[in-house]
Formats: structure tokens, sequence, C-alpha cells
């Protein structure tokens, strides 16, 4: 049994993560919650505290309506084998309630929505989506806003080698689960080293025992675009990486390529929590 959490803000790009959702619970015999999270509002002042007490409850009762209603209406196009749980949970952080929510439901994995975009359009649209990704200790899949599941044939992991063995031994059940054709790519600035990298990942292919692979180096200066250049020729249905917590520097200069990732693919991406301080 896998738990799938849902967050919902009632978007239709919540609408849509909720519809892949339940396609993913249906083949792997899931469990769905979906959650909405009613912020607290801090005050000093306590009859001012009573007024917003009193405004949080119309809101819960609010989103428990909708709740509701979306599930009602999500149902209508997408059969589920399980009936869907729904929660509504007040919190002074989402990130907080979400970290809450997965400990306690034994959430093994996160849906949520995302949509391509660039510059301040693209923080505060994806403001929530990759602060999940970057803090969750649990697989996160931000799906983008045409997101279609059909199954998971043929997935790319994008590597940087430096814990490939272990990241291969973690998505190895995924994979397994949905018999996917596993693409293992890797970008490389420099074409002298091609030889000596593909090497490296023929041997953990080789411990990694799943026969279905296909390995690959490519020479390209700009990652970003050799990635979704290659999920275009592969015709890809899914693409992992894993993040790695960043340092000062490279939160400065946004150099984060899971997070970026989630914004430029024009297929789900699926983010495991890394070790290690780059990528």
């Amino acid at each position: 049994m896998v738990n799938i959490l849902v967050p919902t803000d009632f978007s239709s790009l919540s609408k849509v993560a909720l519809q892949y959702a339940i396609k993913i619970a249906n083949r792997i015999d899931g469990t769905i919650t979906l959650l909405h999270v009613v912020p607290i509002t801090q005050t000093v002042r306590a009859t001012m505290h009573e007024k917003l007490r009193d405004l949080e409850e119309d809101l819960i009762t609010f989103a428990e309506r909708d709740l509701n209603k979306l599930i009602k209406e999500v149902c209508r196009s997408v059969k589920t084998e399980e009936p869907l749980q729904s929660r509504v949970v007040r919190g002074s952080g989402f990130m907080e309630v979400i970290q809450k929510e997965v400990k306690r439901l034994k959430i093994d994995l996160v849906v949520m929505g995302t949509r391509g975009a660039s510059g301040l359009k693209k923080t505060v649209i994806g403001s929530n989506t990759t602060a999940v990704i970057e803090f969750s200790q649990k697989p996160v899949l931000a799906v983008p806003d045409k997101g279609q599941f059909r199954g998971f044939k043929d997935v790319i992991y994008a590597t940087d080698l430096k814990n490939l063995e272990k990241e291969l031994r973690i998505l190895k059940p995924f994979v397994s689960r949905f018999d996917s054709t596993l693409h293992v790519l890797h970008i490389t600035p420099n074409g002298k080293d091609v030889d000596e990298l593909e090497e490296k990942i023929e041997k953990a292919i080789t411990k990694f025992g799943y026969k279905n692979t296909v390995t690959l180096v490519l020479v390209d200066r700009y990652v970003e675009e050799a990635i979704n250049q290659y999920i275009g020729v592969s015709k890809a249905d899914l693409l992992t990486m894993f993040t790695h917590n960043l340092n000062f520097y490279e939160k400065l200069f946004d150099k984060s390529m899971t997070r970026k990732m989630a914004f430029h693919s024009n297929v789900p991406l699926l983010a495991f929590k890394g070790k290690t301080k780059s990528g």
C-alpha cells in the first residue's frame, strides 16, 4: 500500500495533480489524502485574536465544503479504487503542516502541480511546490499543468554521478513496480572524459541488477537544455532527479538543477531527497 498526499489550493493546477495522483494510486494499490492548509495569523491583541479565530473557523468550514466539491468533481472524470480522504489543517506555515502530515499519515509520496514560468512569476507560482521539493524527506512528484498519466514506460534519471549507486538502489523499487525502461543520463561539459564516465555508469548498472536500462553521456554546457532535448527525443513519461542541500552561494545564485527542472520540464518531475551538499 502506497500512501499519497495531494496538497490543494483548489486551483486548476492542483486539480490536475489530484487526477494524476488518482491514476497512479489505481495502478499501485494506493491511498490518497487531499489536504488544504488554512494559515494561522498571529496577533497580540486579544480582541483581534478572537476575530481572527472566528475567521479561521469560517475558512475551515468553506475549505471542507470545497474539498468535498472537488472530490466529487474529479471522481466523475477519474474513477478511484479507494475512497479519497480529505483534511483541512490549521497551521502557521504551509511547509510545517506538510511535514507534520507526511509523518502523521505515513505518507510515501507527495504529488503537487507546477507550471512553467520565469523570473518573479516562477517564484510566486512555484513557491510551495519548490519548498516541498527542497525540504520533504519523502519523494515529491511535480506534475505540469497539462500532465496526463499514461504510465511510466520510459523514465529518465538525470544524475551528477556523485551518489550513483545509492540513488539507483532507491530508484529500483519504483521502476520495477512500473516495469519502466530507465534512462540513466549524465551531462558533461567536457568531451574528453566521456569514455571514463560511461564506464563508471556501466559498472554501477551491473551492480544495480535492473536489466531494462539505457545509459547515455551527453556533452553539453547547458544542462537544462540538454535534459529537455533528451526528454523530447526519448518521449519519456517521467524525469527523476535527486535534490541536495544547498550552501549559501548555491542558494544565492539559484543553482539547484532539480528545482529548476520543476519549471522547465514538460513531463512530471519526481524528486528524491539526496544527502550531499551540491546539485
